[in-house]
């Protein structure tokens, strides 16, 4: 059973993240934790590029990897800003025709492990395959990226108020939401 401290908020944020190595989508949900309901959710997507600096590390390591020390760092600063209560992440798709892209997801992921962990060394990082977060928001396992944000905007209790309209969100964004809704979603039967 969880419980909160004396005085503390009954409000949690759920963070859920698609990730990419240049584009690394970001959904949270506020979920009232008295009735497991959500409050609020949004969703942004960080851009690799924006936050690229030219430095050591990329002399050293390449572009990619200096892209992917600063999306963790812009990920950290999400973190420490948002405090979430429980955190989650797709996991990469290895497709057999590109595996290098896999490759590049798998040093993704190693970069939201290092964010996590510098955030709360005690906090999990849950993570789910593609087709249980596609399930999580009604989709099939095999629907595709419009397939997948159909069902989100039908969702009655997503209860969004992110800057940027739902119907406008790009597919890294919309991900991210449907990760975080299958953390809420397994948080919440876990707790009932």
């Amino acid at each position: 059973m969880i419980a909160m401290p004396h005085g503390a908020s009954s409000i949690a944020a759920i963070i859920g993240i698609d990730p990419g190595s240049n584009t690394l989508g970001v959904g949270t949900i506020w979920v009232d934790l008295s009735n497991f309901q959500i409050v609020s959710s949004d969703a942004r997507t960080l851009q690799g590029d924006r936050y690229y600096r030219e430095s050591w590390t990329s002399t050293m390591f390449g572009d990619r990897l200096n892209r992917i020390a600063a999306l963790e760092e812009e990920l950290l600063g999400t973190f420490l800003f948002t405090q979430p209560f429980l955190i989650g992440s797709e996991a990469p798709f290895i497709n057999k025709r590109f595996p290098q892209a896999g490759l590049a997801l798998t040093e993704v992921m190693c970069g939201i492990r290092n964010a996590v962990m510098r955030y709360d060394a005690w906090k999990k990082l849950y993570v789910f395959d593609p087709p249980t977060v596609k399930n999580a928001v009604g989709a099939a396992g095999n629907a595709d990226k419009d397939g997948v944000k159909a069902k989100l905007m039908l969702l009655p209790d997503l209860r969004y108020s992110g800057d940027i309209p739902l119907d406008n969100l790009d597919e890294h964004s919309i991900d991210a939401l449907a990760v975080a809704l299958t953390v809420w979603k397994q948080f919440k039967e876990q707790a009932c």
